[in-house]
């Protein structure tokens, strides 16, 4: 009788098909059907908690992406609660959840709220995944984010820069994420003038884009705009002009030139025309700006 009861359990939990479920209970009748039925009853609890996790995690991804901040936070605690009491301690989803609801309490302020969270699913990933993952360098780039918002340079670049190593191995040197982090690290540089260390990594962003993107691709222009602006206060006026040209001419066959995005970069080559004592062109540039602006609100 032992084995009769081993074969069935067996059989039962290799059953995938409703097909196998009837050929199961043709050859083992009545005994079949209930120990079925005691396996469906403790699978279903479990199968509606991972949907219930799976439709809060989604709902707070959408609530974020709209900028339902407040909302966001709701959903994203009930999804980690239920995350937790669904999965077994460790489990990604966990991580998941965690990390989401880090980035909504991050866009509040609430640091001190966001930053264990993050802490906790770096830890789950990396057991999970290994050090060389993105899902790693995705939870390091928010930390560092988190530092940098906080005017906390010093702390958020090695994150910054463990992320950018990661990414590079895991998804290679070209890929989108790679120049995400470039450019946030020319920033960090931009923000404490410490313009020289910046251009490298704007012009490392920029020659990827141009790679993977075209010459004439309008996400080019906001780079080739902050590069420019760089080179300017690095007396390098030249090249500066040059780049404000490109990007200007990029934006105007891709919009026209009566967009609002023609009208920011013409508000900087205003500011370098007049810092390089242009000051006609300077003048000249911020009336065709205001005019933009001007229709644009009409």
């Amino acid at each position: 009788m032992d084995f009769f009861y081993k074969n069935m359990i067996r059989e039962i939990g290799e059953m995938v098909t409703f097909v196998d479920c009837l050929k199961l209970l043709c050859r083992y009748g009545t005994k079949a059907f209930f120990i079925f039925v005691l396996f469906g009853a403790c699978a279903l609890p479990a199968y509606t908690q991972e949907n219930s996790w799976k439709e809060l995690h989604g709902q707070t991804a959408s609530l974020l992406k709209k900028k339902r901040y407040a909302d966001g936070i709701k959903a994203g605690e009930e999804a980690l609660k239920t995350a937790k009491k669904t999965f077994p301690a460790g489990d990604t989803r966990i991580a998941d959840s965690m990390k989401l609801l880090g980035i909504l309490y991050r866009t509040y302020g609430r640091y001190t709220e966001a930053e264990p969270l993050f802490n906790q699913a770096l830890c789950i990933y990396k057991e999970s995944y290994g050090a060389i993952n993105p899902n790693v360098a995705d939870v390091l780039q928010e930390i560092a984010e988190m530092f940098f918002l906080q005017d906390k340079y010093a702390k958020a670049e090695p994150f910054y820069k463990e992320s950018l190593g990661i990414y590079e191995q895991a998804l290679g040197q070209d890929h989108p994420a790679v120049v995400s982090v470039l450019t946030r690290l020319g920033e960090l540089c931009q923000e404490q003038k410490k313009y020289a260390e910046a251009i490298p990594f704007y012009k490392r962003a920029l020659a990827i884009e141009e790679k993977t993107l075209g010459p004439d691709h309008p996400d080019l222009a906001p780079a080739m705009n902050n590069l420019a602006t760089l080179y300017y206060y690095q007396d390098e006026n030249v090249t500066a002009e040059n780049l404000y040209k490109q990007a200007l001419g990029i934006y105007e066959k891709e919009y026209g030139k009566d967009h609002p995005l023609i009208a920011t970069i013409l508000e900087k080559m205003a500011e370098f025309y007049k810092g390089t004592g242009r000051k006609k062109e300077a003048e000249r540039l911020t009336e065709q700006a205001k005019r933009i602006y001007s229709n644009y609100e009409k």
